[in-house]
């Protein structure tokens, strides 16, 4: 059987951990020597359920059939030694020894990793995207999570900028997860890549997102926390970020907002403010050599009840009343502004009459 098959079944079938797996190899040395050693010998490396599923999987006609499968699903699966495997992830101590892919990678001088809560705020999601597409923009790849919320808006801020993103799944590479993901799922797997460490079937249990974080660090070169508690999975990337020597970068929030608490903590911590993307791009200066200048909104163009209306406008929601009292401005006349500035893409009503501004 060829090298590549016997990782396929080392690392995929027989559902052993990355910790484990390493712990086998330092023993076996190969996973085809694992496979051909006999039940008494083989039962000595591994614990019950391991040890059924080697009984179960090893035969060689059950791996290549399940190998087949992988392309009717239109799925790679790369191993360490070959040289589409990402380059970034192989510098990290604790790489997958085969990792399945979806879509096609898009080279990229700089990566940053976008985490951030699930459930946030209007302000979490709209920095999300804007950054997204605004680094996107710049030739910078965005890798995050696939997950509700930031990450979510962010691989979306990305594709909006027309450009390629990375998601990396903490489940089976064939499922969607949350599943309201699926129109997300299959705009990046077109436009862009996904990853995952585990083979088909594999359900999203919670563990599997804590191991899938240092992935979503290894393949980048910073980590750009948008929101996060102050125990959050994105403060785990985090960390698998500083002991993999990342960049780290975090957004200020509102002060009373427990889910900027994370973000805070990183700044005190160390992590660099970011109020721009110039500020993640400063840290990079041989990337700024390949990059495009940020094209600035003038604002000076709007007409002047619009610039007016447009000044008060922020991603804190403000009804209408508010919006008028503030630009000094009738009602009638903010009501009118307010469809020009919708119209140019630079105000949003989120509920009857409250709006937000566009970056």
């Amino acid at each position: 059987m060829n090298e590549k098959l016997s990782w396929f079944w080392f690392t995929s079938l027989l559902e052993i951990n990355r910790k484990t797996q390493g712990k086998i190899l330092s023993a076996v040395l190969h996973p085809e020597e694992l496979r051909k050693l006999n039940e008494e010998t083989a039962k000595s490396f591994l614990n019950k359920r391991q040890y059924r599923l080697f009984l179960e999987t090893r035969d060689e006609s059950y791996i290549c059939k399940k190998y087949e499968e992988l392309k009717k699903q239109k799925t790679d699966y790369i191993i360490w030694k070959e040289p589409d495997y990402p380059q970034r992830l192989k510098q990290i101590y604790d790489y997958p020894f085969g990792i399945f892919r979806k879509g096609r990678p898009r080279e990229s001088r700089l990566v940053i990793a976008m985490v951030g809560a699930r459930s946030c705020t209007l302000y979490g999601r709209e920095m999300a995207g804007y950054f997204a597409k605004e680094l996107s923009g710049r030739g910078v790849l965005i890798v995050s999570g696939m997950a509700r919320g930031i990450d979510g808006a962010s691989h979306r801020g990305a594709l909006d900028a027309g450009a390629p993103t990375a998601g990396v799944l903490g489940c089976g590479i064939d499922r969607i997860y949350p599943k309201v993901h699926q129109k997300l799922f299959a705009d990046v797997e077109k436009q862009g890549v996904i990853y995952s460490e585990y083979g088909p079937g594999v359900e999203p249990f919670s563990f599997l997102f804590t191991q899938r974080n240092r992935i979503i660090s290894g393949l980048s070169d910073g980590i750009f926390v948008v929101e996060a508690r102050e125990k959050s999975g994105s403060l785990i990337t985090a960390d698998c970020g500083l002991e993999q020597n990342k960049e780290i970068f975090a957004l200020p929030g509102n002060v009373t907002s427990d889910v900027s608490r994370g973000c805070h903590r990183l700044i005190q911590q160390g992590a660099k403010l970011v109020s721009g993307p110039e500020d993640i791009l400063n840290e990079f200066p041989k990337f700024r050599v390949f990059s495009h200048n940020v094209c600035q909104f003038d604002k000076n163009s709007l007409a002047r009840g619009e610039k007016m209306v447009y000044d008060v406008l922020s991603l804190e929601p403000k009804c209408l009343e508010q919006i008028a009292s503030e630009a000094r401005l009738p009602v009638t006349e903010t009501v009118t502004s307010l469809y020009y500035l919708k119209r140019q893409g630079l105000a949003e009503e989120i509920l009857k009459n409250y709006y937000i501004i566009k970056i």
